[in-house]
């Protein structure tokens, strides 16, 4: 079978590789499409993370199963959450899988991932539907954020990114106000919304020093900031300010899938709306160079093996 294999920095290659076959407690998918993960982008750009989760969004059919496995079969169609999925065939756990809805479509099953991140972010930090939110970035990890925060309820969400393309589909999606952080000095701005005080919770979606700054100073006291970004270099903070105004910084890097599924099938919220292309395998690498652009057209990019 065809598979993406990764070699180095910006250094992939389709080749052709044994077809994997199920043991004991596993299923076969033949993935329909596997989404570009911005940690997937972080590796494609600095190399990989100790423990790479290199093409995790997947959904496809499953064409076989394993001994042992129980409450699936041949032919259904499935979310499946395992690194390894550019390519034809992904063989995981059962556990690792869930049933696609009939009346979702694939490419809306292709961002559930990204969507369970949101959901276990949300519930990780507590957020309640009273509280005011800043997102600092409206890339896929913000963007389902801004979903996720719509359908518990919150009202007042404000996001932040330099793309007008992003600030555009955050808009489109429902954020209260979008600002541009480099006409504006966010936390001044925030202050000036929300007299004085300050947001409840500030999500970073980037991976930034600049964003997180931007976060932690645009929290009220005893406020919280949720790190979802994924952050390559080194952040210096000021902890002086993060002290006195007693901040809660929390990270964040799991899904709740029962959460994000429940979110799409009673509120009806649309993650596919992120989508901006989608391209078969052997065109993997431009994806990726497409992402990595300042310019920031993309959103999220589908890979169709």
């Amino acid at each position: 079978m065809k598979s993406a294999i990764y070699h180095g920095i910006r250094d992939l290659r389709i080749e052709e590789v044994p077809e994997p076959m199920p043991k004991p407690g596993q299923i076969k998918v033949k993935v329909k499409y596997c989404g570009i993960c911005g940690s997937d982008l972080h590796e494609y750009l600095h190399g990989l993370f100790p423990q790479s989760p290199f093409g995790h969004e997947a959904c496809g059919q499953i064409v076989e199963i394993g001994q042992g496995v129980s409450g699936f079969q041949k032919g259904d169609q499935v979310l499946a959450f395992q690194k390894g999925a550019y390519a034809e065939y992904l063989v995981l756990p059962q556990e690792r899988v869930i049933k696609k809805p009939e009346n979702m479509s694939w490419e809306r099953a292709a961002v559930v991932e990204p969507l369970c991140g949101a959901a276990y972010a949300i519930e990780r930090g507590g957020i309640q539907s009273g509280d005011t939110i800043l997102i600092t970035g409206a890339g896929p990890v913000g963007l389902m954020a801004l979903l996720g925060l719509k359908a518990i309820g919150v009202k007042k969400i404000y996001i932040t990114d330099i793309s007008e393309t992003r600030r555009k589909k955050a808009e489109e999606m429902g954020a209260t106000l979008v600002l541009n952080p480099l006409t504006e000095k966010i936390p001044a701005k925030i202050k000036e919304l929300s007299a004085g005080k300050g947001v409840d919770v500030a999500i970073e979606a980037v991976g930034i020093e600049a964003t997180l700054k931007d976060c932690l100073a645009s929290v009220r006291y005893q406020g919280k900031v949720i790190v979802q970004g994924i952050f390559t270099d080194r952040v210096p903070v000021h902890m002086l300010g993060f002290v006195t105004r007693e901040t809660t910084m929390i990270g964040t890097n799991s899904i709740n899938p029962s959460l994000a599924m429940s979110w799409i099938e009673t509120q009806e919220i649309r993650p596919e709306l992120i989508i901006t292309k989608i391209l078969p395998l052997d065109q993997i690498s431009e994806g990726f160079e497409l992402l990595s652009q300042k310019t920031k057209e993309q959103i999220k990019i589908l890979i169709a093996p």
